[in-house]
């Protein structure tokens, strides 16, 4: 689309028409919008690299099955958050206590809401 822009330019301008401003500006916001996405993109995957990596680690550090197990769907319901996509929490598993699955929680979302501040 970029490419499309700038040759229609190029093309009024060689048929000795004058380019105008708004030819020039809507090149130039295209531009501009691309590498907007591209640096979004580019900071919204360091963030989940970076919630990734932490998460994984508490995780495996968890002795008790059933609490690892329950941290890891928790772990993919907050990255599918991060990614816009609306899911249910995990079912909460028999055994698991609510001390330990309200640690587990409120571990996470400190996670999280470091690497996906609120705006």
């Amino acid at each position: 689309m970029l490419l499309e822009a700038q040759h229609q330019i190029e093309s009024k301008d060689s048929s000795g028409g004058a380019v105008s401003t708004l030819a020039k500006i809507q090149c130039m916001s295209l531009a501009d919008g691309r590498f907007g996405l591209e640096r979004i993109n580019e900071e919204f995957s360091e963030a989940l690299l970076g919630f990734n990596g932490e998460a994984v680690v508490y995780c495996e550090g968890i002795s008790d099955i059933v609490a690892q197990k329950y941290a890891m769907e928790y772990t993919r319901m907050l990255q599918n958050r991060a990614k816009t996509i609306e899911t249910q929490p995990p079912r909460i598993p028999a055994g698991l206590f609510e001390p330990n699955r309200n640690l587990i929680r409120s571990t996470l979302e400190r996670m999280w809401e470091k690497h996906f501040p609120k705006s």
